[in-house]
């Protein structure tokens, strides 16, 4: 269980230390937060600490559900290739190329776009992403937390509102 803690804290500080490739880039749209509140869309979403410690969502990309652990530390929303696939975000693989480091070394990735990144009526639109090489559990990072009103944990609980 340690192990399975280490690794996944790991990805999450190697996501923490991204900074933007050294390559300059046009300037993209700020993200934009549309959060409605209907008896549908909950504007607070509670979430359990699991037994491994960390805290697990369920976010919509593109229109399709997601599993998340919530990654305070992380800087950008990251996807597993398989998730990628089928929130039918482009990327490709050939094209992958170093984008942080972490305990274990090298993170390999590609940088990507993501139309939406939805959870419970939290909406963030044109929001960067990065696919990464061996990511086992898609990262809701801070790219996406900055624009809820908050993100607090007490005891056994997180909350986003």
């Amino acid at each position: 269980m340690k192990a399975a803690f280490f690794a996944v804290t790991g990805a999450g500080i190697a996501l923490g230390l991204l900074l933007p490739g050294a390559k300059p880039k046009a300037a993209a749209p700020a993200p934009v937060l549309a959060a409605v509140a209907t008896a549908d869309q909950p504007r607070e979403t509670v979430l359990e600490r699991e037994d491994n410690g960390h805290f697990f969502t369920v976010a919509d990309v593109n229109g399709e559900p997601i599993k998340f652990v919530v990654d305070t530390g992380a800087t950008t929303v990251a996807l597993t290739m398989d998730d990628a696939r089928r929130a039918g975000v482009k990327f490709d693989p050939g094209q992958f190329e170093v984008v942080g480091s972490g305990a274990s070394g090298a993170v390999r990735g590609q940088e990507v776009e993501l139309n939406d990144v939805v959870l419970d009526g939290k909406r963030v639109s044109g929001i960067h992403g990065l696919v990464l090489d061996g990511l086992t559990i898609s990262l809701l990072g801070q790219n996406y937390l900055r624009h809820l009103d908050s993100v607090s944990i007490s005891g056994d609980k997180m909350t986003l509102k």
